[in-house]
């Protein structure tokens, strides 16, 4: 291929199209978690959480049950620690690949890895078969169910909410460890404001030694950098490493690597300050004319892995947004407005569940051109469908 300068408006459909964001899928749960890299698991309650968010915005006609049926009943996705140590639901299949290519990733002054090694000792490792063994039979059980089963509600009592460590029990720990390994699932979540979770025997769910597959940790970091990049379809080693939780300086060769297997290809000039890669299969759309704008409208959550890298996202969408997540009064949870390729502004909004009202706090169109869009108007309308609202109340103008 020459030197010629690409349309931004193919890369960016490229970019979409990996994340089945160009044109919603009828594709399974499972395949559009696989080809996106996760979901990840958000407990804010400001709107419906964000994994549900994400697959609203992929899946033709998407309900919020059948994630939950995918991920508690049918055990087609799971609930796991991995990128940057921060839970997403992935594929059942892959389970394995996540753990072992995300166990190295440091956070929090440690990683898994070093984690359960640290608390490895044999009065834990007592305590693990004593957890299996006296919950084998049980179903599903939230955590004070748990240790009330166990006779020890008033040690966890003292433990959690008194932050007294004298009752830091080595069958505490060992719960917390078997989560991490994936000895214990979550098979449900409870209504409320953050679900609380459900846990159950991995063998319980239909499931063996799936954490003991023989791969090769260098070969699944490897493997999981290679879905990372065909995932976004054109990236560079600093953007996948904010996504992935793993240094630059250990990302880079990996794309070398994969460069000279010929899996990624470099572009031949910069945009912005750095050179980008695509990934391999996609490198003929780049010859491809820019298809017509279809107009369909997305409403990105600020957790949705497409936003969360803000100078990737600048450099191919001209785009930028803030938000304020920790902050209770006033917090900021803005909706990116997606129309075909273009991210033309935001919307900030929140769910009143209890008077069921769908309330736009903000509606900011940076792109003229879109300041009366109707399918802007149209997708608020089915995002307000989505949460069940009866009404949607428009506090600020447009």
């Amino acid at each position: 291929m020459n030197s010629e300068t690409y349309d931004i408006n193919v890369m960016r459909n490229i970019i979409l199209d990996s994340q089945h964001l160009l044109e919603k899928s009828t594709d399974s749960i499972e395949n559009i978690t696989s080809d996106i890299c996760g979901l990840q698991y958000d407990p804010n309650p400001t709107i419906h959480l964000n994994q549900y968010m994400v697959l609203w915005n992929r899946k033709k006609d998407f309900k919020a049950e059948e994630l939950d049926t995918a991920a508690y009943k049918e055990f087609k996705v799971t609930e796991t620690w991995t990128f940057k140590r921060n839970m997403f639901f992935v594929p059942s299949s892959e389970y394995s690949l996540y753990r072992h290519a995300t166990k190295g990733v440091s956070r929090w002054g440690s990683t898994d890895e070093s984690w359960l090694r640290d608390g490895d000792c044999p009065e834990v490792r007592e305590a693990e078969k004593e957890l299996k063994e006296r919950l084998t039979d049980s179903d599903g059980l939230t955590l004070n169910q748990i240790w009330e089963k166990l006779g020890l509600s008033y040690e966890w009592h003292k433990y959690r909410r008194e932050h007294d460590y004298n009752y830091n029990l080595p069958l505490f720990r060992a719960f917390y460890r078997m989560c991490r390994r994936g000895d214990f699932l979550t098979c449900g979540r409870n209504p409320g404001t953050f679900r609380e979770p459900i846990y159950i025997l991995k063998e319980k769910a239909g499931f063996s030694d799936w954490m003991n597959d023989p791969i090769d940790e260098k070969e699944a970091v490897k493997c999981m950098t290679q879905k990372l990049i065909g995932s976004f379809g054109i990236t560079d080693p600093i953007h996948i490493s904010h996504i992935y939780g793993y240094k630059t300086a250990d990302i880079r060769p990996i794309f070398d690597e994969l460069e000279a297997e010929k899996k990624i290809m470099k572009l031949p000039y910069k945009i912005g300050r750095k050179f980008y890669y695509i990934d391999a299969s996609k490198i003929p759309l780049l010859s491809e004319k820019a298809a017509e704008s279809s107009g369909e409208v997305r409403l990105i959550s600020p957790m949705d892995t497409i936003v969360r890298d803000k100078a990737w996202l600048e450099a191919f969408f001209d785009y930028s947004f803030t938000f304020e997540y920790f902050k209770k009064k006033g917090m900021k949870w803005p909706l990116s407005i997606l129309v075909g390729n273009q991210f033309v502004g935001y919307i900030d909004c929140k769910m009143d569940w209890k008077t069921k009202k769908f309330i736009i706090k903000e509606r900011n169109i940076f792109n003229p051109d879109f300041a009366d869009c109707k399918g802007i108007d149209a997708s608020i309308e089915e995002l307000a469908a989505f949460h069940e609202a009866k009404e949607i109340v428009e506090k600020i103008k447009k």
